[in-house]
């Protein structure tokens, strides 16, 4: 008895973490809630048997959910792991096509997009938000700043209404795709591949992940620089490195941003797949962190070699989905 006790102390002591919010998103422009295909937040604490899920009905009010979550776990002196299920980057030599400054490849796309993207589009004062964005108008301003030619249009494609966007095909660029620029662009990230996603630069269709790309990162910009909370959060692995099983995050840390792809879990039964996901991998963080094994997930993928040529532009542009080894 007193040696599982010791056991489960110790456990816990290994732990990362103290509190779990896991996202799905969604890059729609209604407002829809509470059914499939929206968005979904399972969160809870550490001790918990099961996490809490809320569906809010637009990404004004998730965001505004998600960061109320995590200030009520600060004042309690906890460390929270936010986790969302877009790409927190693109394929490798993206930013070189985008307007730079002097900052990493992940920032440059990060800032550009938190520029660019409109939500809420049409909301009235005093009414709720719209939900509508402008991310097809996003998407086509990139391809006319990346296109080598007229008629040779990319990298993003397939738009909800076809012929509404001229610069933005329907059908996927001849890969790999060439800028104006001269950089050769792939469809998916080393992560994709092996999680076998979807590319981002598809807005539109069954299993297409490029919308909520676009709309998800301004968010996450938004909190990660937000007054309360830039001090204390960083994204892995742009900002946190690779995991080691020794001292790896800087005390100072409480808040850590991480990629997910629920789809690489299989699903809780739920009659709402979505809700079935992000609950699924919400007892998958907790379960391995109480057992201390969490932190291999954030460790250096199987293959990539530390300091090589693959290993930075993961860690500078690309990121990496937590659990896809």
């Amino acid at each position: 008895m007193y040696q599982t006790l010791m056991t489960c102390c110790y456990s816990l002591r290994m732990a990362i973490f103290d509190y779990y919010v896991m996202v799905d998103w969604s890059g729609g422009s209604s407002r829809r809630g509470n059914r499939p295909d929206t968005i979904w937040i399972a969160h809870g604490v550490r001790t918990a048997s099961n996490p809490c899920t809320v569906s809010p009905y637009s990404r004004t009010e998730a965001t505004s959910r998600i960061r109320d979550i995590i200030i009520a776990n600060l004042n309690e002196d906890l460390r929270v792991l936010l986790c969302c299920d877009f790409g927190y980057g693109y394929p490798r030599r993206f930013s070189a096509g985008l307007p730079t400054a002097s900052a990493s490849a992940w920032q440059v796309v990060w800032s550009y997009l938190y520029a660019a993207v409109q939500d809420d589009i049409g909301t009235t004062p005093g009414r709720k938000p719209t939900n509508r964005n402008n991310r097809f108008d996003v998407a086509e301003d990139i391809n006319i700043l990346m296109s080598p030619a007229a008629g040779l249009y990319g990298p993003f494609w397939c738009v909800q209404k076809a012929r509404t966007h001229f610069h933005v095909p329907q059908n996927q660029p001849r890969q790999p795709f060439t800028t104006g620029q001269g950089n050769v662009l792939d469809a998916l990230r080393e992560t994709d591949r092996r999680a076998r996603s979807d590319t981002p630069f598809r807005l539109f269709g069954t299993g297409s992940v490029g919308s909520q790309v676009l709309t998800g990162i301004p968010r996450l910009h938004a909190l990660r620089t937000d007054p309360l909370l830039a001090k204390i959060s960083a994204i892995w692995p742009f900002e946190t490195g690779w995991a080691t099983k020794g001292s790896w995050l800087d005390p100072c840390v409480r808040v850590v941003h991480a990629e997910i792809y629920p789809s690489v879990k299989k699903p809780l039964k739920d009659s709402i797949k979505d809700r079935g996901q992000v609950h699924s991998m919400w007892r998958w963080a907790r379960d391995l962190d109480r057992r201390g094994r969490l932190w291999k997930k954030f460790s250096i993928p199987n293959g990539i070699q530390a300091g090589s040529s693959d290993d930075i532009c993961i860690r500078s542009e690309e990121g990496w989905i937590l659990g896809v080894r």
